[in-house]
C-alpha cells in the first residue's frame, strides 16, 4: 500500500479530516491537497517523511497508549455542579475554591456541555488584565469582530447576555486583580446572570480582600452568596475513578489509589499513575494492578529504575 492510499484509507476509516491530518502530522494543508491528488510539486520526501512520522505515532497511540476514561461524576463533581446549579437559578455570584488537582477544572468543563446560555473563560497570566478577560468572554459569547476597548467591550457582552438568565464560568480566576473582579461584578448584576469564580485559594482570599479586607472589595466579598471550598480529594472521588477503571473490586489496589490521593497528589496524578500503569499492563497483556500502580508512580516521581 502506498502512503497516499494509506492516508485515504485513514480518512476512510476514523473519520478525520484533512485539515487535522495535516495540522497534527505538520505539514501544509494545501500541499497535503495538492498531494493527496498526484499533483505536489514541492519536496515531496521532506512531505512524506512528516506524514510517516504522523503515522508511527498513531501505530503507537494504538499499541500503547491507555486513555482515561471519560468523565467521570465523583462526589466533587457533584457539589460543584450544585454550586454552578444554584449561580445560575439564583442569578448571583459563587466561588468554587481549594486545592488543585481536585477535578474542579474537569467538573466545571462537563457540566458546560449540553446546557444552554453556560459560558466558560479561563484566566491566565497574559488574559488577567480587564480588558483581556473581557475580550476571552466576548470570543466564548462568539463575537468574532470584538473590539478591544474596554468601554465600549464590556457594554456590548452586557447587552449579549442580558436576560438569557446564563451562567459565566470564570476558571484560574485566582489570576484576576481587582479591576476585573469589579467589572465582572458590575456586568454579572446588570444582566442579572450567575458568576462563578473558580480557582485556587486565593479567589476565596482575593474576593475578601486579602488578610486585611478594604473597603473597596467589602462590594465584592458582599455580593458572593456561595463559597464552596474542596482542601482535599474525598475518599468516595478516590472509589468513582477506580471504578471506572474497573478496579473498584481490587482491594490492593484501591488502597495504593488512596494513599497517592491523600499524599497531595489528587485526582490529576491519580489519573496520569493510573494511565501510566495501564500502558505497562496493555504491554504485558495484563490487567493493571496495585504493584503496577506503585511502579507508574514512581516513575513519575523520576524515582524507577
Amino acid at each position: 500500500m502506498t502512503l497516499i492510499d494509506q492516508i485515504k484509507q485513514h480518512i476512510a476509516e476514523s473519520g478525520i479530516s484533512q485539515a487535522k491530518i495535516a495540522k497534527e502530522s505538520g505539514v501544509n494543508a494545501g500541499a497535503l491537497s495538492a498531494y493527496l491528488n498526484g499533483n505536489y510539486g514541492g519536496d515531496i520526501a521532506n512531505l512524506e517523511a512528516k506524514l510517516t512520522a504522523y503515522f508511527n505515532k498513531k501505530e503507537v497511540q494504538a499499541r500503547e497508549f491507555v486513555e482515561a476514561p471519560a468523565f467521570i461524576e465523583t462526589a466533587t463533581a457533584k457539589q460543584i455542579f450544585k454550586t454552578l446549579e444554584f449561580a445560575q437559578i439564583a442569578n448571583c455570584m459563587a466561588t468554587v475554591y481549594g486545592m488543585s488537582g481536585v477535578g474542579k477544572t474537569k467538573a466545571i468543563q462537563e457540566f458546560k456541555k449540553g446546557r444552554a446560555n453556560v459560558w466558560l473563560v479561563t484566566a491566565s497570566p497574559s488574559r488577567s488584565s480587564l480588558s483581556e478577560i473581557l475580550y476571552e468572554i466576548a470570543l466564548e459569547l462568539g463575537i468574532s469582530d470584538a473590539p478591544r476597548r474596554k468601554g465600549t467591550l464590556s457594554r456590548l457582552i452586557a447587552r449579549k447576555i442580558n436576560g438569557t438568565e446564563g451562567l459565566l464560568i470564570i476558571d484560574e480566576a485566582d489570576h484576576l486583580p481587582y479591576e476585573a473582579l469589579e467589572e465582572l461584578r458590575i456586568m454579572q448584576e446588570e444582566a442579572n446572570i450567575g458568576l462563578v469564580l473558580v480557582g485556587n485559594d486565593k479567589v476565596y482570599t482575593r474576593m475578601k480582600g486579602g488578610i486585611s479586607p478594604s473597603h473597596e472589595y467589602a462590594r465584592l466579598w458582599s455580593r458572593v452568596a456561595k463559597n464552596t471550598s474542596i482542601q482535599k480529594t474525598k475518599q468516595a472521588d478516590t472509589k468513582a475513578v477506580a471504578r471506572a477503571w474497573g478496579l473498584d473490586n481490587n482491594e490492593e489496589a484501591l488502597k495504593v489509589m488512596q494513599s497517592i490521593t491523600e499524599t497531595g497528589g489528587g485526582l490529576r496524578i491519580l489519573t496520569q499513575t493510573l494511565r501510566l500503569a495501564g500502558m505497562v499492563a496493555k504491554g504485558l497483556g495484563q490487567a493493571v494492578t496495585a504493584d503496577l500502580i506503585i511502579q507508574a508512580r514512581q516513575e513519575l516521581l523520576g524515582k524507577g529504575d
